[in-house]
């Protein structure tokens, strides 16, 4: 009997003591856990299982897991490599809408930080010209603007200039909304997005003036990449004004 109340006493201190471990919320899904999955992360053990990350590259152009035959044909182009975070299945589809559409803000340090991870996983592929000396990101027109309130590249853009220790610079201003390109053959997409985009002139001008290096080195941010057509309209319309190596970064694929 008294081995069994010491037991007993035992097994009660230790359920007061774990009950008694302060919990952290998960940056998605806001439940209470004792430690993160990734600590850099802050997210549980349930959703961190849940992302997809890219790992392996098969088109080292934009960073796919599959064959590109996209890349195959833009060819030779101002857009010099991208790369992704991860796949863009219904997990992450949702994570997404939760970021952008539901305003959940709060996502954007997690969604920047896996950006991070992936620009240092990568890193080799975004400074083999030299470190980047400038991160800029895909603007959304002052209509999209004013109806959502925030331009999620823009956040994901200046966080990750914070952690890479580089400015964020607006290089792009876009004169026209477009429709989801995804649904599009590739003569549409390419149609669509002629003159969305173009130069930001006072910043351009800022670089003109200011870089003492030549090709300026740019990291361009945005959430997903579809077919690569808004990345690689985006780097033309850079390098139309600056010798530039611009590279992309997204946080899906």
């Amino acid at each position: 009997m008294v081995q069994w109340k010491q037991l007993m006493s035992r097994l009660i201190r230790s359920g007061e003591a774990w009950l008694g471990t302060p919990t952290r919320p998960c940056a998605y899904c806001n439940c209470p856990v004792k430690s993160y999955a990734v600590p850099s992360l802050n997210v549980c053990n349930r959703c961190y299982s849940r992302i997809p990350w890219i790992e392996t590259i098969r088109c080292v152009k934009c960073g796919r897991a599959e064959r590109c035959p996209d890349c195959v044909r833009w060819g030779a182009a101002s857009l010099q490599l991208s790369r992704s975070a991860v796949r863009y299945d219904a997990e992450m589809k949702e994570w997404l809408a939760a970021y952008k559409y539901r305003k959940n803000e709060r996502l954007s340090n997690l969604f920047a930080t896996m950006l991070y991870t992936t620009y240092k996983r990568h890193e080799w592929d975004f400074t083999r010209s030299g470190a980047p000396h400038v991160v800029t990101y895909v603007p959304v027109s002052e209509a999209r603007l004013n109806d959502r309130g925030f331009n999620q590249a823009a956040q994901l853009a200046a966080r990750l200039g914070e952690r890479l220790n580089v400015p964020v610079v607006p290089l792009l201003r876009r004169n026209r909304d477009t429709v989801k390109q995804s649904g599009k053959s590739r003569s549409e997409r390419l149609n669509d997005l002629k003159g969305v985009f173009s130069p930001e002139p006072s910043s351009i001008n800022l670089l003109l003036k200011n870089s003492l290096d030549s090709p300026i080195n740019i990291v361009i941010v945005d959430d997903v990449y579809t077919t690569g057509s808004t990345l690689h309209y985006c780097a033309d319309t850079i390098c139309s004004r600056l010798e530039a190596n611009v590279y992309g970064l997204t946080w899906a694929r």
